[in-house]
């Protein structure tokens, strides 16, 4: 009868347990707050080899750091197939084409992928 009775406050503290933590999960999904988020800007022009192993390492980094991550694509006349593989990152909800407006912050991190000029 004993082994009964703690048996069920076991469950009932449980159960308890439970109830308050969803309770908790759902009051943080209805504030609608957004957490702060790390904005890197990559700045690309005929970028195409080293664009999807950047935009990867930067989603790597913030997945192991638990940090949100922003990433802003600002294409600057690319004659590759880099527009073409900004527009397939343009799905994903972390990732933005720049729309032309300079929308930079203090807190934004630039990279800078362009490809340097051959006469330059």
């Amino acid at each position: 009868m004993a082994e009964m009775a703690i048996w069920l406050l076991a469950v009932y503290v449980c159960s308890s347990l439970l109830v308050m933590l969803l309770d908790r999960w759902a009051k943080q999904m209805r504030s609608g707050v957004e957490y702060p988020y790390v904005h890197y800007r990559l700045l690309v022009r005929d970028s195409e080899q080293v664009l999807e192993s950047t935009v990867r390492l930067l989603l790597f980094r913030s997945y192991w750091s638990g940090k949100p991550v922003r990433i802003t694509l600002h294409d600057e006349g690319s004659i590759d197939d880099t527009p073409q593989i900004a527009a397939l990152y343009k799905r994903y909800p972390y990732c933005w084409l720049d729309d032309g407006q300079d929308s930079t912050s203090r807190s934004t991190i630039i990279i800078d992928l362009r490809k340097k000029e051959a006469g330059a």
